[in-house]
C-alpha cells in the first residue's frame, strides 16, 4: 500500500514541463501509463476513453503546428517525444469529459512516478487536430499530454491557502462547526416555471 504521504509528496512534485530530452519514452512506461488511465473511475463504470499514442515524427510535427491558442503556437508539443491523445465517447454517458479528465490526471501521475514530466493541451485546433489524427465523428478529442523525460526543473508553483478555498456545508461558511442553513430547493412544477424565468440569481 502506498504511504498517504508519499501520494501527496508526488502530487506536490508534478509540473508542467515544456521542455523535453531528446530521448523517447521506453514502452514499458507507455504500457505502464495507459494502465495508469484505464483503471481510473468513470460513470458507472463506462470506461468513456481511447487513448492515441503518438510518436511517429511526422505526425507529432502537424499536431503541433496546430496547438495553438490565438497567435502563441504551444512550441513543446511538436518537440514532446510522445503525445497522448485523450478521445472521449459521447455515447457512453454525458459525463464522458470529466471521466476522461480523471483518467488524464492517472497518466500524469503516474508519469511522475515514473521520473516522467507531462502537460496538458488544452489550446489547439481540436477539428484540425482530430482529422489528422482520423479521430471518428462519434468520437470527441477532449485534450493531449505531452510526455517525456524533462529538461527543466520548473519551480513549485504558488498556491492558493486552503483557507480561501474551503467552504463547511454550504458556501460562504468558513467555520467548521458552525450551524448553518441549507439553500431553498423547488420542486414540481414551481421548479419548472422559475428554471425558465432563468433568473440571475439562485434562490
Amino acid at each position: 500500500m502506498v504511504k498517504p504521504e508519499n501520494l501527496l509528496n508526488l502530487m506536490k512534485a508534478r509540473r508542467s514541463i515544456r521542455r523535453y530530452q531528446d530521448r523517447p519514452v521506453p514502452e514499458e512506461m507507455i504500457e505502464q501509463l495507459l494502465e495508469a488511465a484505464r483503471w481510473a473511475p468513470s460513470s458507472t463504470n463506462s470506461q468513456p476513453w481511447e487513448f492515441i499514442v503518438v510518436r511517429d515524427e511526422a505526425v507529432r510535427r502537424l499536431v503541433g503546428e496546430h496547438s495553438t491558442y490565438y497567435f502563441v503556437r504551444m512550441q513543446h508539443v511538436a518537440e514532446a517525444p510522445l503525445i497522448i491523445a485523450l478521445v472521449g465517447k459521447p455515447k457512453a454517458t454525458p459525463f464522458y469529459r470529466e471521466d476522461v479528465a480523471i483518467a488524464s490526471a492517472q497518466i500524469m501521475l503516474q508519469a511522475q512516478a515514473l521520473g516522467l514530466g507531462t502537460c496538458w493541451i488544452g489550446a489547439f485546433e481540436r477539428e484540425a487536430v482530430a482529422r489528422i489524427l482520423k479521430i471518428p465523428q462519434d468520437a470527441e478529442l477532449v485534450g493531449l499530454l505531452t510526455i517525456g523525460f524533462p529538461a527543466q526543473t520548473p519551480p513549485p508553483p504558488p498556491r492558493k491557502p486552503l483557507a480561501s478555498l474551503v467552504h463547511y456545508d454550504v458556501y460562504g461558511n468558513r467555520k467548521k462547526g458552525e450551524a448553518v442553513r441549507p439553500g431553498f430547493v423547488t420542486s414540481g412544477w414551481l421548479s419548472i416555471v422559475l428554471s425558465r424565468l432563468r433568473l440571475p440569481f439562485r434562490i
